[in-house]
């Protein structure tokens, strides 16, 4: 497969364009890839560019200092001479300096009698990951890579491993992590449904809002879906959760509806109120209020409420759509919930009735807002001001 790079593909062609090519070799790597093979030498893109546009940059971490040599000095000659991997371990936790953690594992590592264990690379993976440091996180991922075969029960370390580098977007080495997974001897080293979801996860939350973005990567997500179906894992409701906000995001409500409807019957998983809040949403982003409150009113029927983003969104859709009495009783059982009614959907209300010839029904509304709390002065009387 010919090398391609992410950068690359940021300078050169649109966004959408990047993310589908991206899209396109993440697919025919999990096709192609048997599960004994790494990914290590195939992913084919960078994570970071120059060129890349500012909206969808990273962070740019400052490389830490390494410590001083007698800050090593110390924390090596603080060892015992009998160093056992649980004596290690605790070493590592009680470790102020988390700089140390690496010289020390790289040291122990040269003694004749220390034989390798997960145990301590536990410790400094979640340190380090935790801590965001992601130099030593990384330097300490590649160490116990190359002692993989001598370690036993891997899994717990495999998993931290993928949980911090999605944590820190490293998608690449992600799904290097996850092919050591599939190919582990250890059936406790096999992913598992918090393996699929971190990975679903990572992919959807890159390109901010862009839907195009998003539809783009789930041609990746509904590969590794059906990845996990095909390892006999049964999907949980997080997982399809996952699906459901991904298409929804990227205005296929369609299939996500498809998603939605085939979850009791086919996955044996109740969607819970963030399926319906993604459904929600997505609905009210492209007008369709019929479907929109039929799923809203079935979710209160089972005494869930939508999130406020959500709420927020289908008031104002139904508000547009010029249904202003409907959008005003969502927006009142809404605020009485104790969700927040945004300036936009407060707006939405107002200038509706007032469009619809309601003009009194509207000071209503605002006398009532001011009463609740809701309205400062200033958006008073700027609410005052566009029924006039």
């Amino acid at each position: 497969m010919p090398s391609v790079a992410f950068c690359g593909l940021y300078s050169c062609r649109s966004i959408p364009a990047a993310a589908a090519a991206m899209s396109t070799l993440l697919r025919r790597i999990l096709c192609s890839t048997p599960a004994g093979a790494s990914l290590s030498h195939r992913l084919p893109f960078a994570t970071s560019s120059r060129r890349t546009p500012h909206r969808f940059r990273r962070s740019h971490r400052a490389p830490s200092q390494s410590p001083s040599p007698d800050a090593v000095s110390a924390a090596i000659a603080s060892l015992p001479s009998r160093l056992t991997p649980a004596v290690l371990a605790s070493s590592l936790a009680s470790t102020s300096d988390l700089r140390l953690l690496f010289p020390l594992l790289t040291h122990s590592l040269g003694r004749p009698t220390f034989r390798p264990d997960p145990g301590p690379f536990l410790v400094a993976v979640k340190r380090l990951g935790a801590a965001q440091l992601y130099d030593e996180f990384d330097r300490t991922c590649a160490l116990f890579f190359s002692l993989l075969p001598s370690l036993p029960s891997p899994g717990p370390l495999l998993r931290a491993a993928l949980y911090f580098y999605c944590e820190f977007r490293k998608l690449g080495k992600a799904f290097h992590v996850y092919t050591l997974m599939r190919a582990s001897a250890d059936p406790a080293a096999r992913p598992a449904a918090d393996t699929y979801h971190a990975l679903f996860t990572a992919l959807l939350s890159r390109g901010g809002n862009d839907s195009m973005v998003h539809y783009m990567y789930m041609d990746t997500v509904s590969a590794l879906f059906r990845q996990m179906l095909e390892e006999g894992i049964p999907p949980d409701t997080r997982a399809l959760n996952v699906l459901v906000r991904g298409y929804a995001q990227s205005l296929h409500l369609n299939d996500a509806l498809r998603v939605f409807h085939q979850m009791a019957p086919v996955y044996g998983c109740e969607p819970d109120g963030l399926t319906y809040s993604y459904l929600l949403r997505g609905l009210s982003a492209q007008g369709r209020t019929n479907n929109a409150r039929e799923l809203f009113e079935e979710m209160r029927g089972k005494g869930m409420m939508p999130t406020e983003p959500s709420c927020n969104a289908f008031v104002s859709a139904l508000a547009v759509a010029g249904e202003a009495a409907e959008a005003e009783r969502v927006m009142w059982d809404m605020a009485r919930a104790g969700a927040v009614v945004d300036h936009i959907t407060r707006r939405a209300v107002v200038e509706e009735l007032g469009r619809a010839g309601k003009r009194e029904d509207a000071e209503r509304v605002v006398g009532e807002m001011e009463e609740m709390g809701m309205l400062r002065v200033a958006e008073r009387r700027e609410l005052l001001a566009s029924i006039q």
